[in-house]
């Protein structure tokens, strides 16, 4: 029997990106949500953090930072929903995949790989896919699945 292989895929924009596919352009974009009686940044996209600001900054500096910064409510149910069915689609890889909330999908393509000319074909075709449905993506495979 040959050894266990796994593919993680690491969606750091699904909220953004969920937000976008849903008909909303606007750039820089972020989602928040309330801790306690604070307000921080949840999620950003690539223009917002190209200006520096990052998940877990409180709302008012994020907004001090980039004045036209779109924001959005955290819809973790949304995002959990978009999950579950990028794990139905990652099923053209493999029988095996399942969701790794809140941002990562976990693939065992033991016996897969070689249906797409092996496991770095798989990962860059994944990869591909993924920024070409506007998801920024990373991936990575090994022996065993993350714990």
């Amino acid at each position: 029997m040959s050894p266990r292989r796994f593919l993680a895929l690491h969606l750091a924009d699904l909220p953004t990106a969920r937000l976008r596919r849903g008909g909303l352009l606007a750039t820089p974009l972020a989602t928040w949500v309330a801790v306690g009686n604070r307000r921080l940044l949840a999620s950003v996209d690539a223009a917002a953090a190209a200006r520096g600001l990052a998940p877990g900054q409180a709302l008012a500096d994020a907004q001090a930072i980039a004045p036209d910064l779109t924001l959005h409510p955290a819809a973790p149910d949304a995002d959990a929903a978009a999950l579950r069915d990028l794990a139905l689609w990652a099923r053209r890889y493999t029988p095996l995949a399942a969701t790794d909330p809140p941002e990562g999908l976990v693939l065992d393509i033991t016996g897969c790989d070689h249906l797409f000319g092996g496991e770095a074909a798989l990962l860059a075709d994944a990869l591909a896919r993924l920024r070409r449905a506007g998801l920024a993506a990373q991936g990575a495979v090994a022996g065993a699945a993350a714990t």
